[in-house]
């Protein structure tokens, strides 16, 4: 029986704080998310224990890595292209791998995203935070996950990490403002947090911390020097675009069919890779094999990992180089083309460089294109050059619309335009070696760099630039021209976006920080108000002293928190037992929603707490047959009951509980207290017991006061009421 051991065993009394559960089911969502407790006598109010604040700490920086890594991911759609290129040649399938990146990124931080709002809830309600063990494990998977994705991305793509520095360059205002804000929302939770510290030292060292990072949050605008926050008078000219491989984002890459379509959108020029054949012709091609743009596995399956150079032009022009685009959509965006276009685009064959050339002399474009070497036994090994140059020399073209890739040092043939390439080379260099265009990465060049050539009448070309924002930003740098896949979209852009000029860009700056200064002293403020009218209130009083020892540290061990989790299972029980048997038919007050507060008794009449206990308490006292009452102690809506010398039937729970007894003496009592209890057994009874917060009853050293005196009005009504309660059992 559930009462048994509690009359048979001394116990401690227990000074842990009795929460009184009441149904409020969010918050039954939230401790069962996140620490899988569902019971109600599982939930706690108490201080989180250090392993779960190492938890939670881990929790954050797993969080803040992913992301970092999300934001990242979403930086690179800009080259996406290269990434899913570079799985093809390992695998030799072309498959969306840049996708399923971002998909698998996205799933981890979400689902990080969700825990850390749990546990940010769980410190605002003031429930002990605790985290699964099975998510424990995710995150330290996760966690491993992400460093793993960094290494392997520094390791095979190391220059896309100057993507992030430029994107803090137009995005960095409006980041300083995303952080001001996310911290300033969380000034309430900290303050929270801040006034619950006992030690001066510590509260001044975290309030030192925040401060520290408040204020460099601040100031951060005087280190962002964005080229976007600018006049709208003072923009450069808008970068001319070169289509990379024609219009390959929404057509077959390096086929006729894409670089017409990339002339409709008023591109500068294109840029192509030039192979030469096994008869010596030139053709456009980008890989060194058909695999991937063409469908050679149908027409020669036997050579399709065979270099291009190898074929003969009459083998290459029997090949379909557009019918791949239509069925492996590489660009998600065959959905967006027309029936008609459709058509075309499964008849596009590999086009020779005299039918581009022709092409761009006669829309007077521009021609930039690398050359590829053949392999090592080819017949063209060490004359490739000089039959490219032959056959550009044989259409009509203006010499200066070819621009050629050339080394510092190096001359262009047959009057073409040289063209430095890769790295920066300073302004008198270039100038000496007769060049005035610089073909870079977007990563190879700074701002300072920029202006450089800029004022040196130097035009810079930067590949490759998908994006709107990236485009928008070498617009504000200042450079001449960009190389893209998407001359549909860039072209469209008409003025950069994130573009500030100065003085909105002060107002903005000032204005956040001002409502962020107001609103994080508000909350200090307000939560000093608040904890200033619960610091001194004797429930907290009666908690401090129970949980603290006299060298001022805490004292609750494991197992006490083991027997106080045990013991509020007991009491929930005796709750439910005497809810059932004497109060069926009544209804919950329309107020019970959730954990409420410790009750605090203040008065210390004894009478006036005895009809007070006998109009809300739902459990009888158990007297004695031969002497009316031997105590009666009412602490808080606490009741234990005394012993005799024989007890009469005591409470049986009908849903199915029975104590046991022997024949010869049956159980004493039971007690059921919201925040202390004491058990005794038959030789002795606890000497004292203390209730910290407003009431103290002192025993002598022989025994305990056994009684507390009552009325004969009261006597009976108690008779009375064993006389029912003995006809319901």
């Amino acid at each position: 029986m559930w009462v048994t051991r509690l009359t048979k065993e001394k116990e401690m009394v227990s000074h842990m704080r009795l929460q009184y559960y009441q149904h409020k089911y969010c918050l039954v969502c939230l401790t069962g998310s996140l620490g899988c407790r569902w019971h109600r006598y599982k939930q706690s109010t108490r201080d989180s224990r250090k392993r779960d604040l190492f938890g939670f700490a881990l929790l954050l920086i797993t969080f803040l890595f992913a992301l970092f890594l999300l934001y990242y991911i979403i930086l690179m759609k800009n080259d996406f292209t290269t990434l899913n290129w570079f799985f093809f040649t390992k695998t030799k399938k072309w498959l969306p791998i840049y996708t399923i990146f971002l998909a698998v990124v996205c799933v981890v931080f979400v689902y990080l995203l969700i825990l850390v709002c749990l546990s940010l809830c769980h410190l605002l309600v003031g429930h002990q935070l605790y985290i699964h063990n099975v998510h424990a494990v995710f995150i330290i998977l996760f966690l491993a996950f992400c460093v793993a994705m960094v290494i392997a991305i520094n390791e095979m793509w190391s220059e896309e990490w100057a993507i992030v520095w430029l994107s803090v360059k137009i995005f960095g205002p409006y980041l300083q403002v995303g952080a001001v804000s996310v911290m300033t929302l969380m000034s309430w939770l900290i303050a929270r947090k801040w006034f619950m510290l006992s030690s001066t030292c510590r509260q001044f060292f975290w309030l030192l911390l925040y401060l520290a990072v408040m204020a460099g949050l601040y100031i951060a605008p005087l280190f962002i020097n964005s080229p976007c926050v600018v006049l709208i008078s003072e923009l450069p000219p808008k970068p001319k675009l070169l289509a990379h491989r024609g219009a390959s984002a929404i057509a077959p890459e390096n086929t006729l069919v894409s670089f017409q379509i990339a002339n409709e959108y008023n591109v500068m020029g294109f840029e192509t890779d030039v192979r030469i054949s096994l008869d010596g012709v030139p053709f456009i091609l980008h890989d060194s094999t058909f695999l991937r743009t063409t469908n050679i596995e149908k027409v020669f399956p036997s050579l399709k990992d065979e270099d291009a150079s190898n074929f003969n032009m009459s083998q290459i022009k029997q090949l379909n180089a557009g019918l791949w685009f239509m069925e492996d959509d590489p660009m998600s965006t065959v959905s967006e083309v027309s029936e008609e276009r459709g058509v075309i685009y499964r008849n596009q064959s590999v086009p020779t460089l005299t039918e581009l050339v022709e092409f761009v002399g006669a829309t007077n474009k521009t021609l930039m294109f690398d050359i590829r070497k053949p392999p090592s036994d080819h017949p063209y090994e060490y004359s490739v050059t000089k039959r490219i140059v032959e056959y550009i020399q044989r259409a009509r073209i203006s010499p200066d619309k070819i621009w050629w890739l050339v080394g510092v040092g190096e001359e262009a043939p047959a009057n073409f335009t040289p063209v430095a390439q890769r790295y920066y080379y300073p302004s008198d260099e270039l100038l000496s070696n007769n060049v005035s265009v610089l073909n870079v990465m977007f990563n190879a060049l700074s701002s300072d760099n920029i202006q450089e050539y800029r004022s040196n009448n130097i035009s810079v070309n930067i590949y490759l630039v998908n994006e709107r924002w990236l485009y928008s930003l070498y617009w504000c740098m200042g450079v001449s021209s960009i190389t893209t896949d998407n001359c549909q979209s860039l072209s469209a852009v008409n003025t950069p976006i994130f573009h500030l000029s100065p003085r909105n860009y002060l107002i903005l700056w000032i204005t956040t920080d001002i409502l962020s200064a107001l609103l994080v002293i508000t909350a200090f403020i307000v939560q000093r108000i608040l904890w200033s009218g619960s610091e001194y209130s004797p429930e907290r009083i009666a908690i401090n002293s129970a949980n603290v020892n006299d060298n001022g540290t805490n004292k609750m061990s494991r197992s006490s928190h083991r027997q106080s989790r045990r013991q509020m299972k007991e009491k929930l029980i005796l709750k439910d037992i005497a809810a059932d048997m004497f109060d069926e038919d009544s209804e919950p007050p329309e107020d019970d929603y959730g954990i409420e507060s410790n009750y605090t008794v203040q008065s210390t009449d004894g009478r006036e707490m005895a009809r007070s206990f006998h109009g809300t308490s739902r459990y009888p006292s158990t007297v004695s047959g031969q002497e009316t009452v031997n105590s009666f102690q009412r602490t808080s809506r606490y009741q234990s009951s005394g012993d005799g010398q024989e007890i009469p039937q005591t409470f049986q729970r009908i849903s199915g509980y029975q104590s046991s007894a022997d024949e010869q003496e049956r159980m004493q009592s039971f007690q059921r207290t919201s925040s202390y209890q004491s058990s005794t057994d038959d030789q002795e009874r606890p000497r004292s017991f203390q209730r910290t917060s407003s009431y103290q009853s002192s025993a002598d050293e022989q025994e305990m006061p056994r009684s507390i005196p009552l009325s004969s009005e009261y006597q009976s009504r108690i008779k009375a009421d064993m006389e029912i309660s003995n006809q319901v059992v």
